[in-house]
């Protein structure tokens, strides 16, 4: 891929980008392979509660988003989460991120959520960046207890 700002096309996965989808999500620390990518998209296939789409970049997946809305005890609109969001390593800072984010402000406007939220790792301090550069705050901790 050139050093030349992408033109980025954003639109649904399709089956065929499993293999490239689970190689982002390895990038991201998440090991999948193509056949548990698949299913995974295919779970949340035809749910209005969820929305997944990826970035291409001269012809090739270069990025990867998930969505989903749903309902707090707190608030009379729904929120809307970003459950997922990777950029391949070799296109980084070039606007992919952006455009994802752009789509899923519009997905969640769309669908009258109050809020756009995403939960990122203390350790990924350059998602942090990136993620306070389009307009997010960080407002508190996530915990996590594993149940197995």
């Amino acid at each position: 891929m050139s050093d030349t700002p992408p033109s980025v096309l954003v639109r649904p996965p399709a089956d065929t980008d499993a293999p490239s989808i689970a190689r982002l999500m390895d990038e991201l620390g998440y090991a999948a392979t193509p056949e548990q990518t698949r299913a995974r998209l295919a779970r949340v296939a035809g749910d209005e509660a969820y929305a997944a789409c990826v970035a291409e970049v001269e012809g090739e997946v270069a990025g990867f988003l998930g969505l989903q809305r749903g309902w707090a005890y707190e608030h009379d609109r729904p929120f809307a989460r970003i459950i997922t969001l990777v950029v391949d390593a070799r296109v980084r800072r070039r606007g992919v991120g952006a455009r994802l984010v752009e789509f899923a402000k519009g997905w969640a406007r769309e669908r009258g959520a109050y809020v756009l939220m995403l939960n990122t790792n203390v350790r990924r301090e350059e998602a942090h960046r990136f993620y306070e550069s389009m307009g997010f705050s960080r407002t508190g901790y996530r915990y996590a207890r594993a149940l197995d």
